[in-house]
């Protein structure tokens, strides 16, 4: 099979029955999964699947494991006043990102979008009403943004492998023609 024809059926078919399984299990967040596949790929997943599948948790995991920080730090502002109250969580998520960037030099977190997927995904996931709270933030459930957050990336890498694996299987599958 042609590769765009098998990463068009893998991608199709896998799409397919994630989704329908999520629908299942609605605690787990769908778009993390989807967001940490295509990182998957944007990691050569696609050329070398062993190293993708652990470049893209290390890298989408430290971003998220920053963002769950920065966000117990904004709930614990240390200074007082109104200025104080107004540019703390900027300056704090600012300097949190300043430093993953820098990460960049490190050759094991060299791929700063990736880092910066799993900063956001927490991010986004605090903004569902209720979840940016410190005792939820610290509990161990799917309410908590770094265990629901790093279950579905690990979800995601995966679904990345089995893609990586079905579009190989559909390229090197021979067809035999009918008499």
């Amino acid at each position: 099979m042609k590769p765009i024809n098998a990463i068009t059926l893998s991608g199709f078919t896998l799409t397919a029955i994630a989704i329908y399984v999520l629908g299942y299990f609605p605690f787990i967040p769908a778009w993390p999964i989807f967001i940490t596949w295509a990182c998957f790929f944007h990691m050569d997943g696609g050329i070398n699947k062993n190293q993708a599948f652990f470049a893209t948790l290390r890298h989408i995991c430290l971003g998220a494991f920053a963002s769950w920080m920065s966000a117990l730090a904004v709930m614990n502002n240390p200074f007082s006043g109104a200025i104080a109250d107004q540019l703390w969580a900027p300056v704090l998520i600012a300097a949190a990102i300043a430093l993953l960037m820098r990460l960049s030099t490190v050759i094991q977190f060299s791929v700063t979008p990736a880092i910066i997927y799993g900063y956001a995904l927490i991010w986004a996931f605090l903004s569902v009403p209720g979840l940016f709270d410190q005792e939820i933030l610290l509990s161990l459930t799917f309410k908590n943004a770094i265990i629901a957050i790093v279950f579905s990336v690990l979800l995601g890498a995966c679904a990345g492998y089995m893609n990586a694996m079905m579009v190989n299987f559909l390229c090197n599958l021979k067809l035999r023609k009918l008499p």
